[in-house]
C-alpha cells in the first residue's frame, strides 16, 4: 500500500518538472532576440571594411582610376565610364555620342558639364556630396560624414539578409544603409533625392564584388528611381597613375566661374 500512495506523487512531480522546463525553453526563446541584440554601427563597419580586405589596403595607395559602361537602361547604348580619385579630388567621364559628359570636384569648386546643356557650378549641399563623393577612402571612414547613425534592424533587401542602418549626414540628408549579415558587404543605399532636384525616393544596389588589389569592389551598381535604372559596371580598376593635370577645370567652367566673380 505504501507503493500506491508513492507512485502517483512520483507522477505528479516528474510531469510539474516537465513542465516547468517546457515553460523555461518558451520563455528562453521569447527571450531570444535579447540574448542575440544587433551589432553596434561600429562592429557593422568594421566587418564591412574587413570583408573589403582590410584598413592598410584601402589606404595603401594615393590614386585610382576606374574604367567601365554606363547604361541609361537595359535598351539604352553601353557609353564609355571613367573615374579618377586623388587627394580628395573627382573627375567623373562618360562618353557620349554627343561629347563628353563630366562632373567634377578639384577640392574647392564641384561642377559639371553636359555636351549639350553646358557648364554648370554646383551649390550648397551639393558641393559637400561632392567633396564626399571624391573621397576614395569613404568606405574606410562613412561615419566621418554622419552626425548620426544606427542600427535598426535585419530585414531584407534585394534578396540578402542585411542589417539595416539609418543615419543623418552632416548636412541633414537621411541615408539608410544595407549590410549583409553573413559577408559584411555593403548592398545598397536608400535614400530621397528631391533635395537635389531628384524624383524623391531612390535606392542603389551594389554587387558582382572582385578583387583588385586586394581591395574587394562592387563591379555592378544599379541606380533605381521613379524615372527608371541606370547602370554602372567597372571592368578594371588601376593604383597610382593618376596625374594632378587631370582635375584642371575646364575652360568653360572657369569661365563660368569668372563671370560669377569671387564667392
Amino acid at each position: 500500500m505504501k507503493i500506491r500512495a508513492v507512485l502517483p506523487t512520483f507522477i505528479v512531480i516528474a510531469k510539474l518538472i516537465a513542465f516547468l522546463a517546457l515553460t523555461r525553453a518558451v520563455l528562453r526563446s521569447q527571450d531570444s532576440p535579447k540574448t542575440n541584440p544587433l551589432p553596434t554601427v561600429k562592429e557593422v563597419m568594421d566587418h564591412y571594411v574587413t570583408a573589403l580586405g582590410g584598413h592598410d589596403v584601402i589606404f595603401k595607395h594615393k590614386s585610382m582610376t576606374i574604367r567601365g559602361q554606363f547604361e541609361l537602361s537595359d535598351k539604352g547604348p553601353s557609353l564609355d565610364r571613367t573615374v579618377y580619385y586623388k587627394d580628395s579630388r573627382i573627375l567623373y567621364k562618360i562618353a557620349m555620342p554627343v561629347g563628353v559628359y563630366q562632373e567634377g570636384y578639384d577640392g574647392s569648386v564641384a561642377w559639371r558639364l553636359h555636351p549639350k546643356s553646358g557648364p554648370a557650378i554646383l551649390k550648397g549641399n551639393e558641393v559637400k556630396s561632392k567633396e564626399r563623393d571624391a573621397d576614395m577612402y569613404y568606405p574606410a571612414r562613412i561615419l566621418q560624414y554622419f552626425k548620426s547613425m544606427e542600427v535598426v534592424e535585419v530585414t531584407d533587401f534585394e534578396g540578402h539578409s542585411c542589417y539595416h542602418l539609418k543615419g543623418t549626414n552632416k548636412w541633414g540628408i537621411v541615408n539608410e544603409q544595407f549590410y549583409d549579415t553573413t559577408t559584411g558587404l555593403l548592398v545598397g543605399y536608400k535614400f530621397n533625392s528631391r533635395w537635389r532636384g531628384g524624383s524623391g525616393d531612390e535606392s542603389e544596389v551594389f554587387s558582382d564584388y572582385r578583387d583588385f588589389g586586394g581591395w574587394l569592389m562592387p563591379t555592378r551598381t544599379a541606380h533605381k528611381s521613379a524615372d527608371g535604372m541606370q547602370t554602372e559596371t567597372t571592368t578594371s580598376v588601376s593604383f597610382d597613375d593618376v596625374a594632378d593635370s587631370v582635375f584642371t577645370l575646364p575652360d568653360a567652367i572657369n569661365a563660368l566661374l569668372s563671370k560669377k566673380g569671387p564667392g
